[in-house]
């Protein structure tokens, strides 16, 4: 059941990966949209979308049927995400000359609410699944290896289908249909794997509005952590977003050296998670995470080091140790989150999982939407053009992708640990720990 529901992530993590790591270079380049513009295009559909999740939280804790309060939607929301990932990608074909803009938007829109409407129901469960906080940081390393998984198919698969097939219009579109239905098809295998899985049922509560929000608000823990995930977020954007430029832009490569950082990081933490699991006998989640951050920082400035003549190299060793912090961020920070939300039922007798992770992902909305807003910014003001080959741009346009893969995640990476200083929910430190 456990495998099941991680599966799902492959799902979420490569329907999201397939269009991040290259939406921005397909609008520009195939849709012909001025870089600023996709980039405002895409935040401002993952802005809108961030305000259906606290609605798909309180619809999905007040529903009601034989299957359960979650899983309803993840089978809608398996065929909403499997229509609208090819969509993404069919935009040249469904957009003319004077209206591009307008119909990106909406298809973006759609894209990112079929998103939520399997995706907050989905990282709702494992809260329900146990009441072990031991247990759940199983649970997320199953989620961690699967995410990576899906990471791969869209950080390393999708660039390297494009490739293959001609780098054109028709090989976006034919990557996005194939996308959408390896991601139905993960998502089918979470919605029948998790028939069994133990659910809670809807605590009704005599609370009006205001004194839910302040009920939230008082759940320091959480609100730590909102705000460290928030600039972690804005973080992994800002990467993900630019290192499709960085790869074209900067070391003169094309996408296949994508796939190559792709595959690395996956087989990385396929390795590294097993090795967290077992620390996490010896150091706290809080200590984990720490960790995972200050090694991430010092390894980003390693982009600042490779050349064309060396881009293999260094690729290879910032995929390893992407790997190795990468999975120590991820696994240590979602058993936290879960921790904060369990602590809110302890707290309070309220079963609000739904509320609380319609607001994580809220969060989640909203830092992703600064990194192509960002980096669209940074390539209209710094002298991209669109006209020219990505290796063809100059200076000041490979100065613009170094702010987007170094500058921006170091900044926020940072600002998360100064924020972290304030996080003091009480991780009970294991037996055979020598702290």
């Amino acid at each position: 059941m456990r495998i099941a529901w991680g599966l799902g992530s492959m799902g979420t993590i490569g329907y999201l990966n397939v269009v991040t790591a290259l939406v921005l270079v397909y609008l520009t380049r195939i849709v012909q949209l001025e870089p600023v513009v996709a980039g405002a295009i895409i935040a401002g559909a993952r802005i809108v979308d961030a305000f259906c999740d606290p609605l798909m939280g309180w619809i999905t804790d007040k529903t009601k049927t034989r299957i359960g309060r979650r899983r309803p939607y993840l089978f809608l929301g398996a065929i909403a995400c499997g229509l609208a990932l090819p969509l993404v990608y069919s935009v040249h074909v469904l957009a003319g000359p004077t209206n591009a803009a307008l119909i990106t938007a909406l298809v973006l829109i759609a894209y990112s609410v079929a998103f939520t409407i399997f995706n907050v129901p989905y990282l709702t469960m494992p809260v329900e699944m146990t009441t072990d906080r031991g247990m759940r940081i199983q649970i997320m390393g199953y989620r961690v290896v699967f995410m990576m998984i899906g990471g791969l198919l869209g950080n390393a698969g999708a660039p390297y289908l494009i490739e293959r097939l001609g780098n054109d219009a028709q090989a976006y579109q034919s990557t996005g249909i194939m996308a959408g239905v390896v991601v139905f098809a993960l998502m089918m295998i979470a919605f029948f794997g998790t028939s069994g899985a133990r659910a809670s049922e809807y605590t009704k509560s005599s609370l009006r509005l205001t004194e839910n929000i302040r009920s939230i608000t008082d759940n320091k823990p959480f609100m730590t952590l909102i705000g460290v995930k928030i600039l972690q977020f804005t973080a992994i954007a800002a990467v993900s977003s630019t290192m499709a430029f960085y790869v074209t832009v900067v070391l003169k490569q094309d996408f296949k050296l994508l796939s190559v950082f792709g595959l690395v990081v996956t087989g990385t933490i396929v390795v590294a998670v097993p090795v967290w699991k077992r620390l996490s006998n010896h150091i706290t989640k809080l200590r984990g995470f720490v960790i995972g951050i200050i090694g991430e920082i010092l390894s980003t400035l390693l982009w600042l080091l490779a050349t064309p003549d060396t881009s293999y190299e260094f690729v290879v060793i910032r995929a390893i140790l992407a790997g190795v912090f990468g999975s120590a961020i991820l696994l240590n920070s979602q058993a936290m989150w879960l921790d904060t939300i369990d602590y809110d039922r302890r707290r309070t007798g309220l079963s609000r999982e739904g509320l609380f992770t319609s607001i994580y992902v809220f969060v989640e909305r909203l830092g992703y939407s600064v990194g192509p807003l960002a980096l669209g910014a940074l390539l209209s003001s710094m002298g991209f053009d669109k006209t020219l080959p990505l290796a063809q741009q100059p200076a000041s346009a490979e100065l613009a992708v170094y702010i987007g893969i170094v500058w921006i995640p170091i900044a926020m990476y940072t600002l998360a640990l100064l924020m972290l200083t304030r996080y003091k929910l009480p991780d009970p430190v294991p037996a055979n720990s020598s702290q």
